[in-house]
């Protein structure tokens, strides 16, 4: 177990951390979270032993390891990617230069040296003993989850760009199966597959984790403990992220209750004092509530947190038609593979589509087509009349006036609408009072790419291509952008590795996959759910076209195998259409009950006399409130499951025709 105790660190008068304690025990995997800047890293640091506390103490086993991966690039290994990633078992590593050196000397006369074979038969019982011979293959295992071919595995470090050396290290870490692993951001240098797996890969880990994370559904997934870092505390929810939510807001209405009965209570002990201070005869009742008063442990409110939403919207509004691509061809040079080949895509006015596939298959290169930064080899990128396109993408940064400041920049490509919101949308992503006049040039990376994402937001376009736009974002500016997005009017092309976000906001995924585009109806959950069936029902034809042919008497008939994986595919599709048709009905059981309850009170708000209780009111008008989100909430839920249940039944239509 780890044990920190009253931890304390500052940054000029700044308090990141106030007396922290907390213990990770054993087994325990706890997300940490809060807004950016408000310590989590530091926190992180401390306890890898990067940076000391002003005050506190951290009490561990002796012999605990930690294993850290920070969010920045570390400099490790200068080798081959597989003998960066060993690095960290030396005592194998020595060992298995020593048994090689005795096997070479074991030749010729030689060659039954006792005292050589001796020590070869100790070296090898503690080679055995550390799991060296397991190690290897345990090291190209992770390599391969992350997203690393075996083709790299003697491929130099230094020929990888930054995120797939980030991958290296985490291999490197989850290799050494530390006590304690601490993430900085690890889903930043992952796409979808590689993150899936690590996922996977987390669940079975044994050891302790302290994950930070602004990915709601790897949080949701892992977290056993959500920890929040803010204003210099840390307070624990034993859930995981979704259970965070509700248990906070349960909290903060508790408190605030709590803290109207005593400020009445106060009210209350004041009225008595102001009433009888001059009476003798009350002198000591007086005293009496006045030392109380004073002795009276006052319930504090934390800062109420801000939470601006925005809304963008096109200044004009595209044909139906907006982008039609025909017999697409691209590749760099002509001696590389084709990138795409023969593609065909269509989008039209208001869709809102994800592009998903692994990294190096292709996604940016296919927005930079669409753009007009590449040109096809060959075929037809065509934008709809009045399309007006605004793109972001990592390296745009480069392209942000280094001598202009903040507000600068983002009015210069401010449409007239938003003149005067642009520090309210900056505020949204951590960008507030000083900062905002600071030039371009001194910021961080992270703040360069919150600059650039708000100024595409506060363009008039009416085609937004966005790649990777939560990166940079803490939670609250995700769940800001979150709802402009989901409120926008225009169309949406989105790149990310959120998968909570794809969920909330697109209505279907495009996969790249080998050069071809494979559409998908819905969010990214339907996605995974059709790309199952699909795999499944191509798996059963493939397995059935490797069967013997049949003779002529039965051509133009059904075979028996055929019939079975039809019947197989239909079972699978039955089971996910029944788990759908189940969840379809509760909603509507508690949208129904819901809009009752709603009638009601509606009833009741609309009563003058109601309002004779203002606490019986304000009550009621609380209710009234969180019902309308629960209704909003479970609409869009149930509509979500009904294109679901659509696009399965479309699925086997198409796929056993």
């Amino acid at each position: 177990m780890l044990q920190i105790n009253d931890l304390s660190y500052e940054i000029g008068e700044r308090k990141l951390l106030n007396n922290v304690s907390f213990a990770v025990h054993p087994g325990q995997k706890i997300g940490l979270i809060g807004p950016n800047g408000a310590g989590k890293t530091t926190l992180l640091r401390i306890l890898a032993g990067e940076l000391k506390p002003l005050s506190g103490s951290i009490l561990m086993p002796r012999g605990y390891k930690i294993g850290y991966l920070p969010q920045e690039q570390v400099a490790f290994g200068v080798g081959s990617l597989l003998g960066a990633v060993l690095e960290g078992h030396a005592e194998i590593q020595q060992i298995e230069m020593q048994i090689h050196e005795i096997q070479s000397q074991l030749t010729g006369n030689d060659a039954h040296n006792a005292r050589l074979l001796k020590k070869l038969g100790e070296l090898q019982d503690r080679f055995s003993l550390l799991g060296g011979y397991e190690l290897e293959s345990e090291a190209k295992k992770i390599l391969m989850g992350l997203g690393f071919k075996e083709s790299d595995f003697f491929r130099p470090l230094k020929e990888f760009s930054g995120g797939w050396r980030m991958r290296a290290y985490l291999a490197k870490i989850l290799l050494i199966k530390p006590d304690l692993l601490l993430l900085d951001e690890p889903t930043n240098h992952l796409d979808l597959p590689s993150l899936e797996w690590i996922e996977g890969f987390l669940k079975t880990f044994t050891g302790s984790m302290i994950i930070i994370s602004h990915d709601r559904y790897f949080l949701d997934r892992l977290a056993q403990i959500i920890a929040e870092l803010q204003h210099g505390q840390l307070t624990l929810y034993h859930g995981n992220y979704h259970f965070y939510e509700q248990e906070k807001a349960k909290r903060q209405e508790q408190l605030i209750k709590q803290w109207e009965e005593q400020q009445a209570e106060i009210q209350r002990i004041q009225r008595f004092i102001d009433r009888f201070r001059y009476k003798a005869t009350k002198a000591a009742q007086v005293q009496s509530r006045i030392k109380k008063l004073e002795k009276l442990e006052r319930i504090e409110l934390p800062e109420e947190e801000k939470f601006i939403r925005f809304k963008i919207r096109a200044a004009v509004q595209s044909y139906k038609d907006v982008l039609q691509i025909e017999n697409l061809f691209f590749r760099y040079v002509e001696t590389q593979p084709w990138i795409f080949q023969g593609v065909d895509f269509r989008l039209y006015r208001g869709q809102k589509i994800a592009l998903v596939g692994p990294n190096g298959v292709g996604k940016t290169t296919f927005t930079r087509l669409i753009t007009g930064e590449l040109k096809p080899t060959q075929g037809k990128i065509q934008a709809g009349q009045r399309v007006k396109i605004s793109y972001y993408a990592q390296h745009q940064v480069d392209a942000l006036n280094l001598d202009s400041t903040v507000m600068e920049a983002v009015q210069q490509s401010a449409a007239p609408e938003f003149s005067g919101k642009e520090r309210d949308i900056l505020g949204t992503f951590g960008l507030s009072g000083d900062a905002v006049e600071k030039p371009i040039k001194v910021l961080s990376g992270g703040e360069k790419a919150r600059v650039s994402l708000a100024k595409i937001l506060l363009s008039p376009a009416n085609f937004l291509i966005m790649d990777e736009p939560t990166n940079h974002l803490d939670l609250k500016s995700r769940e800001a952008l979150e709802f402009a997005l989901n409120d926008y009017d225009g169309t949406l092309l989105l790149i990310s590795h959120d998968r909570y976000f794809l969920d909330k906001l697109v209505q279907k995924v495009v996969e790249i996959k080998d050069g071809k585009l494979y559409e998908y109806e819905g969010n990214y959950s339907d996605y995974l759910r059709l790309k199952e069936v699909r795999v499944f029902i191509d798996q059963k034809e493939k397995s059935s076209a490797e069967q013997k042919p049949e003779s002529k008497k039965s051509a133009g008939r059904k075979s028996k195998e055929q019939k079975r994986l039809e019947a197989e595919a239909r079972q699978k599709i039955s089971r996910q259409r029944k788990k759908l048709a189940a969840e379809i009905e509760q909603l509507e059981n508690q949208i129904e009950q819901a809009e009752a309850q709603k009638a009601d009170l509606e009833k009741q708000l609309a009563d003058p006399a109601t309002y004779q209780n203002s606490a019986r009111a304000v009550e009621l008008q609380k209710t009234y409130k969180q019902l309308q989100e629960n209704l909003t909430a479970w609409e869009a839920r149930w509509e979500e499951a009904q294109l679901a249940l659509e696009a399965l039944l479309a699925e086997l239509e198409k796929n056993l025709s």
